[in-house]
């Protein structure tokens, strides 16, 4: 599994980490669902829905929000308490005994205590750190287990997730699994003539793919959504967007290294348009992400206009950060080029650009997210910034977060279209 004790806490911008309080921002807010269905407007007490968020129901965020049982702190605190119990048992014991002789295999007791004590231990930490990242919600996807891959709903006609190994030997990148959500109906003889929009979905650092499904829970939250007609049908795709192993690659080409930027934007599209019913154009493809991958959405979306449409910039950030100074071999131009930041105001727009930039009221990146939209619609960009409230940089805050981007990218994409030459 990746390294979870270092889920919330890493010295580049691009962590997902703890996030001091931070005031609401109210810059700039609008939307567009015309799509969506007429719903009355229910406060979730953790959600504010605003004017300009979709209206998504309460018992909706209520499922989508609830926590795994390895999420609960309860569980950290059972851990916790064993550990308090076991210490005061282990003090108690050794007063007893002084007045006897000492025990036979006392150097193997006492290896195997502090064992006991040092597993206990960790487990606690590890199980409090989960608690507040909301990182791995359930045993099995501790082991890296995706819901119904294959599975009983796969031959039911509902959801399923399959994977897939991308390489791209060419630009230095090793192949790598990607995860792709396939709505329900997608394998259905009824539906063989539907193509599909895509929405990509980048990790943030350090992390990977199957984030999207362990700790956002996407498909739970699509199938949802698509229960209650809140989005169209679309077939979500979570890459590695690492290059290759565990790094902080911004999703950029670096200077002798692996080209994440190329394999991102081409490898894995045409691949994903091979293998499945897309909409094979940019007015089909959305590109997301969270914390690096809302940077790295949010760089690649306004870079590769010709390729996306849609940018749904969740815990965005403007400039790739002081890390990736070695990652591009130290050229401040090449970092310039990928400062959304800097370039926006003098940038050309070859496509109209639709982008959401979402925050929440307890992330840091809140008035970045709010300043990063200014700048698009004053270059005369349908840029929308919304606020979530009860959503900090963690995967929680994700998880809270998703439901708005998937309903602000279903009303943007372009519609199922009829398929041609493929089963």
């Amino acid at each position: 599994m990746p390294a979870l004790a270092a889920a919330p806490i890493e010295a580049g911008r691009g962590a997902m980490r703890q996030p001091p309080p931070t005031g609401p921002a109210a810059a700039g807010r609008r939307t567009g669902h015309s799509h969506l269905r007429p719903l009355a407007v229910i406060h979730h007490p953790l959600h504010r829905v605003a004017s300009s968020l979709a209206h998504i129901p309460a018992g909706l965020l209520h499922q989508v929000g609830r926590d795994g049982p390895l999420e609960s702190p309860w569980l950290a605190a059972g851990l916790g308490a064993l550990l308090a119990v076991t210490v005061a048992l282990t003090v108690w014991r050794r007063r007893r005994r002084r007045a006897w002789p000492p025990p036979r295999h006392r150097w193997l007791r006492r290896g195997g205590l502090t064992a006991w004590l040092v597993t206990l231990a960790t487990l606690c930490g590890l199980a409090g750190l989960n608690a507040y990242v909301g990182y791995v919600p359930t045993l099995p996807s501790l082991f890296g287990e995706v819901p119904a891959v294959g599975g009983p709903a796969a031959r039911g006609g509902g959801s399923r997730v399959v994977s897939l190994e991308i390489g791209a030997p060419s630009l230095d990148v090793p192949p790598s699994r990607a995860y792709v959500y396939l709505p329900p109906g997608y394998g259905s003889r009824a539906q063989r003539s539907r193509r599909y929009p895509v929405v990509y979905l980048l990790h943030g650092y350090p992390g990977g793919p199957i984030d999207w499904f362990r700790g956002a829970q996407v498909q739970e939250t699509m199938d949802a959504m698509l229960a209650d007609s809140l989005v169209q049908p679309m077939i979500l795709v979570a890459p590695d967007a690492s290059g290759g192993w565990l790094h902080d690659s911004e999703m950029l080409n670096q200077v002798g290294g692996p080209q994440v930027e190329s394999y991102l934007v081409g490898t894995v599209v045409h691949t994903v348009d091979a293998t499945f019913r897309t909409i094979a154009d940019r007015a089909g493809r959305a590109i997301g992400g969270v914390s690096s991958g809302g940077y790295g959405a949010l760089n690649l979306g306004l870079r590769h206009q010709d390729v996306f449409s849609v940018i749904l910039s969740l815990m965005p950030y403007g400039t790739p950060g002081a890390v990736t100074r070695s990652l591009l071999g130290g050229s401040h131009a090449l970092w310039l080029a990928n400062s959304p930041a800097d370039y926006i105001p003098t940038m050309t727009f070859r496509h109209p650009m639709t982008v959401e930039l979402l925050a929440g009221d307890h992330d840091p990146e809140v008035q970045e997210a709010a300043r990063l939209a200014r700048m698009l619609r004053a270059r005369g960009q349908q840029a929308v910034f919304n606020e979530v409230r009860g959503a900090d940089h963690t995967w929680h805050g994700a998880k809270i977060e998703a439901p708005y981007a998937l309903a602000f990218a279903s009303g943007h994409l372009a519609s199922w279209r009829p398929a041609r030459g493929m089963a």
